[in-house]
């Protein structure tokens, strides 16, 4: 009976080691790595040979690539990569799953692919990277583990000596730039414009929308910049929306879209222009700097009663106050010669209108004697003495012009 147990109680004790064994045999991630059960390689763009060169913005495509003749059994987790001067945003948070066959195996693998974004010109190094797999096990049981890639470098410049400020410029392979204008009447109403350029009257209180598209791809919404200058004009009340970013993926495609709306209402009487855009564009697949450009729009506004007396209604008032001070000044001029002569010169001007040259002579011969306390025009000394003595001859024999008479008149002084 004691045989029996004893053997009962080896049998359990080899039955639990061996499970036991079984248990700590699990291989480690590592261990997996180092048999060559799974591998992870990484490379910048499309060239693993070679260290790329790109322009401020343009992104260098970080590839990862796991792979594993079992099967991957959980999520995979890839460190946040944090360069300065360099932005990251993984556009994909799902892999590319293929399969590749090696001899007579099948290897699973995944793709992902992290853009980098240099701000800045220079020499830049990605550091190792830790990615955390989930891979199954011959046992039928997943292990958990991080692999590292292995660092990487590259280098960012300006393409064109005119990228003074590249936070203004479009870099990419292609992009367009649309505009749309909506105008709404001060009834808010639509109004109908079925051809663009054909000019409308539009009328102080109207207003205009002008909302532009900005859509670039291989790039980020954030990196876009701003389509529709910030500029202050009088004639308009200015209102803008929020700007929308948007970046979407179609079938692999990634696209950035950049929408900017603006509101103005007429203020103003008069012509109005909304000046044209331009925004400077670096062409990834032409190596040559290009512009993007939207035509402005020039407006001519209708005032309303309202709005002109508004807007004139100093010039208004100045007239009205001149108008006054000048009637009431006549007024008083009238009531001042009804008892008093009127000047000599207003005299010569009225005989020089009717043409009575008798009274033109009486007026000039009055101011010279009263000015030289004589009576002979001969014996005046003026600065051109052979001029005046030909035109006060002419005076006293004939008729001469009037601009000859006012300029003997002016002559006599003291």
């Amino acid at each position: 009976m004691r045989q029996i147990s004893f053997f009962l109680f080896l049998l359990l004790s080899t039955t639990s080691f061996s499970l036991y064994a079984r248990e700590e045999a699990l291989p480690t991630l590592r261990e997996l790595a180092n048999n060559n059960k799974i591998t992870i390689t990484s490379w910048l763009n499309s060239d693993k040979n070679k260290t790329p060169t790109v322009a401020i913005n343009q992104p260098v495509i970080l590839t990862v690539d796991i792979a594993t003749p079992r099967w991957f059994t959980d999520g995979t987790v890839i460190e946040s990569i944090s360069i300065p001067n360099i932005i990251t945003q993984q556009r994909n948070l799902q892999a590319t799953n293929y399969s590749l066959m090696d001899g007579e195996q099948t290897w699973s693998h995944q793709r992902w692919e992290i853009p980098l974004f240099p701000q800045k010109s220079g020499q830049f190094t990605v550091p190792s990277i830790g990615v955390k797999v989930t891979v199954s096990v011959k046992t039928g049981k997943s292990i958990t583990g991080i692999l590292f890639t292995q660092p990487h470098r590259f280098s960012a410049k300006r393409p064109t000596s005119q990228m003074t400020n590249p936070d203004e410029w479009i870099v990419a392979p292609n992009a367009s730039l649309t505009q749309e204008w909506q105008y709404i009447s001060s009834t808010k109403n639509k109004i109908n414009t079925p051809n663009d350029n054909k000019t409308f009257q539009l009328k102080v209180g109207d207003v205009i929308t002008r909302t532009t598209v900005l859509e670039v791809p291989d790039s980020l919404a954030m990196l876009l910049p701003t389509v529709i200058p910030n500029e202050k004009i009088n004639a308009l009340q200015r209102y803008t929306d929020p700007v929308q970013l948007i970046d979407k993926n179609t079938r692999g495609n990634f696209t950035s879209i950049k929408k900017e709306s603006e509101t103005y209402i007429l203020q103003k009487g008069g012509k109005v222009t909304l000046p044209p855009i331009s925004i400077p564009f670096w062409n990834t697949t032409t190596q040559q700097s290009e512009t993007l450009f939207l035509e402005g729009k020039t407006f001519i506004v209708k005032h309303t009663l309202i709005s002109w007396l508004a807007a004139y209604w100093y010039c208004i008032s100045l007239f009205l106050i001149s108008s006054t001070i000048l009637v009431l000044l006549t007024k008083k001029i009238r009531l001042y010669y009804r008892t008093h002569p009127y000047p000599d010169f207003y005299l010569l001007c009225q005989s020089m209108y009717s043409h009575a040259w008798p009274s033109i002579r009486l007026y000039i011969y009055r101011k010279y004697a009263k000015k030289t306390d004589q009576l002979e025009l001969k014996k005046y000394q003026p600065n051109n003495k052979k001029e005046w003595d030909i035109q006060s001859e002419n005076l006293q024999t004939s008729e001469i012009s009037k601009i000859k008479t006012l300029w003997i008149w002016f002559k006599i002084k003291k």
